[in-house]
């Protein structure tokens, strides 16, 4: 690899895990949602969180949350297509941009990552596998907006509202 690769990797990567960082999320939301408004193809865009994530790194230390990071964001890069955008948005903060995808099918992509996270133990601690969960909001171009900000703003807010209604769960426009 050259340098100038190197340099371009370590400007767009999160440095825990590899996935694409916020920086480079946003670019590339902007650039997808004009291509969506251009091309009139949908466009989905998903926040995840780990629940109670605080929480985990209080009982089994930071190690053990850049463990299970680490794992989520190995799940993450399986389950979706190498044109999705998938990306660290901080802490313990997923986003993932997908082009000529609507919310139904993001949703049920999402469902079954949720159910895999959910059913994988993703750390062991004292001798006993631990598992966590997720929750996620989801929001498509156009319905739920056509700017990248309005976008996440929805995702957010449907993210937020999976976790009021009590975790582990996606919530799209179907379930908000």
């Amino acid at each position: 690899m050259t340098r100038t690769q190197e340099l371009l990797r370590l400007s767009t990567r999160d440095h825990l895990t590899g996935l694409y960082n916020r920086g480079y999320l946003r670019e590339r939301v902007a650039i997808e949602v004009n291509r969506a408004r251009r091309t009139g193809q949908p466009l989905a865009i998903a926040m995840i969180d780990v629940d109670r994530f605080k929480f985990f790194n209080d009982t089994h230390g930071h190690a053990a949350g850049d463990q299970v990071l680490n794992a989520i964001a190995a799940v993450l890069r399986s389950a979706f297509r190498t044109t999705d955008v998938v990306s660290r948005y901080g802490g313990e903060e997923f986003v993932v941009a997908m082009p000529d995808t609507d919310v139904a099918a993001a949703a049920h992509t999402l469902e079954r990552v949720r159910q895999s996270i959910e059913s994988t133990p993703t750390h062991t601690s004292g001798g006993r596998s631990v598992s966590v969960t997720i929750s996620a909001g989801v929001a498509g171009f156009p319905n739920d907006g056509t700017k990248e900000e309005d976008l996440l703003a929805v995702a957010d807010a449907r993210l937020f509202a999976a976790k009021a209604d009590g975790r582990n769960r996606i919530v799209d426009a179907s379930r908000s």
